[in-house]
Parts: structure tokens; sequence; C-alpha cells
């Protein structure tokens, strides 16, 4: 049997010690309740920005493998712009990296490096003069997109970025021209 307890000379049950506490179960339940929707909230959050995220980079990706020279230029840019961002794990890291590996690969071959004297060295590709045909009312020194030597060079450099970037998050070394490539 339980015996009363006495409090300021009145017995109190405890009944009426635990209906006290009442309200503060209360609020700590409701404290408890919104911690978790909090932390859920957060969560929800960080999944939708992943996924736009993700869907950024699929736009990347698919234009950084385009044929058409301008749209994978912007494709490799966005792609080292990605690359950046704290959403990206390592394995999403490495696949934009892949999508730098042909582009350099093409700049690097040996076939081209003659025409492009002291490519990778910031020279610039040529003899300053527009490439490609202008077309009526367009502005002087207007470049038609096509597979100019500057369009290589171009799309190149934003490959070498994002190369350089991947590896920087990852952790590794980056060659040498590479390096020199993105700088330039």
């Amino acid at each position: 049997m339980v015996v009363p307890e006495t409090v300021g000379g009145q017995q109190v049950g405890w009944w009426e010690v635990v209906d006290a506490f009442g309200p503060l179960a209360t609020l700590l339940a409701a404290v408890i309740a919104g911690s978790i929707a909090w932390r859920a909230l957060k969560q929800r959050s960080l999944a939708d920005r992943r996924a736009e995220w993700w869907g950024r980079a699929q736009w990347a990706l698919e234009s950084a493998l385009s044929d058409d020279p301008a749209r994978r230029e912007t494709g490799l840019g966005v792609l080292g712009i990605l690359a950046t961002s704290s959403l990206a794990t390592d394995e999403e890291i490495e696949i934009l990296g892949v999508a730098a590996v042909q582009p350099l690969a093409e700049f690097a071959r040996p076939s081209v490096l003659p025409e492009r004297e002291g490519a990778g060295r910031g020279s610039g590709a040529g003899s300053g003069k527009p490439e490609g045909r202008r077309e009526p009312g367009m502005p002087e020194g207007w470049r038609e997109p096509g597979n100019s030597e500057e369009m290589r060079e171009r799309i190149a450099r934003r490959a070498a970025k994002l190369q350089v970037v991947a590896d920087q998050r990852l952790g590794r070394a980056t060659e040498e021209w590479i390096r020199r490539l993105a700088s330039g």
C-alpha cells in the first residue's frame, strides 16, 4: 500500500505529484516532436537540393558529350561549377570527371600539337583574326562556332578546369600540363 506524503502539513498522494508534472511532460513531448520534425525537414530539403543538383549534372553531362562544340563547351563549364558543390559526393565527382577525359585526350593528341605552337601556355590559338564566316549584321569579331582550333582549345581548357577541380576534391594529383591548360 502506498502511504501518502506530507507536504506543508497536508497529505499529498502520488497521483497528485504526477498530475503536477503533466504540463512539463507535455512540453517535453512537444520539444521532442518538434526536433524530429525539424530533422526530417532538413533531410527532405537536402534530398531535394541533391535531386536538383543531379538534374543539372545530367543536363551538363549530356551537353559535354554533345557533337555541338558550343554546347560541349557550355556543358563542361557547368560540370566544373557543379563539381565544386558540397552536394556532390566523391562518386558523383568521379562521374563528372569522366566527361573531361575525351576532350583532354583529343587536345593532347600528337597530330594536333604541332599546329598549336605553345598550346597550354596561354599563348592563344591563332593570329587573332576571326575564324569562320561573319553573317551580315553581325558585329565585327564575331566567330561562327564550329570545329575551329580556338573552339577545340576552349573545350580543352574547360575540360582541364573540370579535371583540376575533380582531382582537388578527390585528393589526387593533376598532371602539370592539365593544370597549365586550366590556368591559361
